[in-house]
């Protein structure tokens, strides 16, 4: 099973809705192959809404599918989800978020930022040079902010999670 699944789950749901959500969900606890109808039915909803759902689904990489004729020689599809590959997706999408990490912990190490205390408005030390340090949207002066806890939280993060990829590559190579 996928580690992180609620959250995975709640990813699913925010960008896809909530029948992609309980398709998805099905197909991750069970591990034998779903027809669309038998989806439909075990989510109690429409065919079609399913289908749909299975196709945007498969478009993520996370469902596929294995397809056979029966006796008419029409297509019967049997969905299944693509854990495999759902967990190397979460992996690249982990190593994405770090080189972001990376960059902003870069950011605050190089610079110093000034903030409007009405405005909340925060400013790099060129930014702030420019505006003559006063906020641009109220012209109060703006006051100079320690973003140690920044740094450090983003250290936090970043070692938290080259931890993580560290631990999953290593369960791939197994």
């Amino acid at each position: 099973m996928v580690e992180g699944l609620n959250e995975l789950l709640e990813l699913v749901k925010m960008f896809c809705g909530s029948i992609c959500n309980n398709v998805f969900e099905v197909l991750l606890r069970n591990p034998s192959e779903f027809l669309d109808e038998k989806l439909a039915s075990e989510i109690n909803a429409n065919v079609n809404d399913v289908r749909r759902a299975l196709y945007e689904l498969q478009t993520l990489g996370i469902v596929t599918y294995r397809r056979e004729r029966d006796e008419s020689g029409n297509f019967i599809y049997y969905w299944y989800a693509n854990v495999e590959h759902l967990n190397q997706l979460l992996l690249r999408r982990k190593k994405t978020v770090l080189r972001r990490l990376e960059d902003r912990l870069k950011l605050e190490e190089e610079n110093s930022f000034y903030t409007c205390l009405q405005d909340g408005i925060r400013l790099s030390f060129d930014e702030a040079l420019e505006n003559e340090f006063r906020c641009p949207r109220c012209n109060t002066p703006l006051e100079f902010i320690e973003n140690d806890k920044i740094r450090k939280r983003l250290k936090e993060l970043i070692l938290g999670l080259q931890e993580e990829i560290l631990n999953e590559e290593r369960a791939f190579t197994r």
